[in-house]
């Protein structure tokens, strides 16, 4: 070899030469000009083993580039023969058991710009993909984009940890598992040591001596760090680079621990979220209460009731807005209750009017009227030892109400167009979406009926009140058509379609909700259900709307604490009565039912 005090050398070569052998890795900086690669001890880089030659191998430097020669048929370029090519950066020679990569000097610049500008701008980006993209994978990938951008290298990678705390590639730079190339002796010594590392030069770092992926990957540059949250490792992000001329920093190895700290939150709440929804979906497969769907805590008050009504023949009077479930929880008492092996008899009372409904709940004689061409037993017959359903009840009409209170006293039935009486046991409950008790005040509803048949009340809220139980309804409807539909393979709500539900008001209440459903996995073109809710939810975007809702959502959680006065819950929150009418009737509420 020509030595540097050789002036005619010229300018010293920016290549390097990275040797490998004997699980130890060495850096040798050639002048210029030849290397000499063989077992002479005369040869630049010695060999010393059997069979290899005084002069294995030539390396030419010239104008920056650098020529292969090989003078020994054992050499090998990238596992293939090499006899005289030019290398470029990266080129792996190997002569006997030892490796040669040619390499240049790193570039020590200091990548990350850490100033606060360019902090805003990167988080600043990265939240615009969040408001944006609700699949984790697809934040992370954009995630890898943006750290490519600012700090640089050729290949990226993000691992969580499966139950055994083994790192798992969750998503990365690569086009395909076969290109997922990374330094499994870094990875395991985050995952061990809990801390970030940042090497600037791989093949020449000593805590990576001798490692073969390093070798193999071509590695230049490492970065690093745990995904943590509160102390708790979740995840490792790692970034690597293969282009010599580009080499990390501990300044970019801080802006990176930065970064990951936002991206461990991000997994964080996204697994929290996937929890629950996991926990709502197995509650809507396996928490139903004989067809009901609740597990808030009204919804449990109100199923305690209900063991406690089914014990006795009480009357029931159960009281919300349409499509509360008012039949369900009817339907329910019955079942828990001791005439459960006997008929459950339904009847809609706005259905029918006058000598009709008079017919069809007490039976009537053949001839009796025009059309009775025989006997008819009646329902309150129909029921006898069981349990007769009268649903809408405040839509009765006063002389039926009349009829209806005598029986339910005397425990007697009388047919139209019969003279005589017959015996009947029958449990009533009734249902109305009316204030019965303002009826009553208004002399519409008989008070004596009211007073037999509200032996024990029951107050069904309204779903805009049951907001933890949105979602499990929602999973429940969902699991339920996508059955009726085995061709769609639907897997989910799509996250709009969560959030969605999530704020609606629900005015249709769980009618309303299961309609939804139904229509979604009806117009689904692929796995994850969308809905259309109109333009209700659009309106809770804006600021105004918002709060109108949640002024009324209070308002009425005031009411209902404190058993539907008015007065005592304007006390609760501290208002004075005028002006919790006043907010109470610009929030749309004065009429709702409770």
């Amino acid at each position: 070899m020509i030595r540097e005090s050789n002036e005619e050398r010229g300018q010293r070569s920016m290549h390097l030469l990275r040797i490998f052998r004997n699980h130890k890795s060495e850096v040798f900086r050639p002048d210029g000009g030849m290397v000499v690669v063989g077992c002479s001890e005369e040869g630049d880089i010695v060999v010393e083993e059997a069979g290899i030659p005084e002069i294995a191998l030539q390396l030419e430097f010239c104008d920056g580039c650098c020529r292969a020669v090989a003078k020994y048929p054992g050499v090998r370029l990238n596992g293939g023969k090499l006899k005289s090519q030019r290398l470029k950066l990266g080129d792996r020679i190997e002569i006997g058991g030892t490796a040669i990569i040619v390499d240049t000097e790193p570039d020590t610049r200091l990548s990350f710009d850490v100033s606060a500008d360019n902090f805003i701008n990167t988080f600043g980006r990265f939240a615009a993909a969040v408001g944006k993209e609700r699949d984790l994978r697809s934040l992370l990938r954009k995630a890898i984009s943006i750290l490519f951008e600012v700090i640089g290298g050729t290949d990226a990678f993000i691992f969580t940890l499966d139950e055994n705390r083994r790192p798992r590639v969750f998503v990365s730079s690569a086009s395909g598992p076969a290109e997922e190339r990374f330094s499994d002796t870094v990875v395991q010594n985050v995952l061990h040591k809990g801390e970030g590392i940042c090497i600037p030069n791989a093949l020449s770092d000593p805590q990576l001596a001798g490692s073969q992926s390093i070798v193999d990957l071509r590695l230049s540059s490492v970065l690093c760090c745990p995904l943590q949250v509160a102390g708790k490792m979740n995840g490792i992000i790692y970034l690597g680079s293969r282009k010599a001329t580009h080499s990390f920093s501990p300044r970019d190895l801080d802006g990176l621990s930065v970064y990951a700290s936002v991206v461990a939150m991000l997994i964080n709440h996204v697994e929290y979220i996937s929890q629950q929804h996991a926990s709502i979906r197995r509650l809507a497969r396996s928490g139903r209460h004989e067809g009901i769907i609740g597990e808030s805590k009204v919804m449990k008050d109100l199923l305690a009731s209900v063991d406690s009504l089914a014990a006795s023949d009480i009357s029931v009077l159960l009281e919300g807005e349409t499509g509360v479930g008012k039949d369900l929880f009817a339907q329910l008492i019955h079942r828990k209750s001791s005439r459960s092996g006997r008929e459950f008899v339904v009847i809609n009372c706005s259905s029918l009017q006058g000598q009709l409904m008079e017919s069809e709940l007490f039976g009537h004689r053949r001839g009796s009227f025009t059309g009775a061409v025989r006997d008819h037993a009646g329902l309150f017959r129909a029921a006898h030892g069981g349990t007769l359903f009268l649903d809408e009840i405040g839509e009765m009409d006063a002389g039926l109400q009349a009829k209806l209170l005598r029986t339910l006293e005397t425990g007697m039935v009388r047919a139209v167009g019969a003279t005589d009486e017959q015996s009947v046991d029958v449990r009533i409950i009734c249902a109305t979406n009316r204030d019965l008790s303002e009826m009553v005040e208004r002399g519409e509803f008989r008070r004596d009926l009211y007073y037999r048949i509200n032996q024990y009340c029951l107050r069904l809220p309204p779903l805009s009140r049951r907001e933890d139980d949105c979602l499990l309804l929602a999973y429940f409807f969902l699991e339920k058509y996508k059955s009726m539909y085995p061709h769609k393979e639907i897997v989910d709500f799509h996250p709009d379609a969560l959030e969605a539900i999530a704020v609606h008001d629900w005015p249709g209440n769980v009618r309303e909700l299961a309609a939804t459903v139904h229509k979604g996995v009806l117009a689904s073109q692929g796995p994850l259900v969308t809905v259309d809710l109109g333009g209700l939810d659009k309106s809770l975007l804006t600021y105004d709307a918002a709060m109108r809702a949640f002024q009324q959502k209070l308002l009425w959680r005031a009411i209902h604490a404190c058993g539907g006065s008015r007065d005592r819950a304007a006390q609760r929150l501290g208002l004075s009565r005028s002006t919790f009418f006043r907010y109470l009737a610009a929030s749309g509420g004065t009429n709702r039912q409770l």
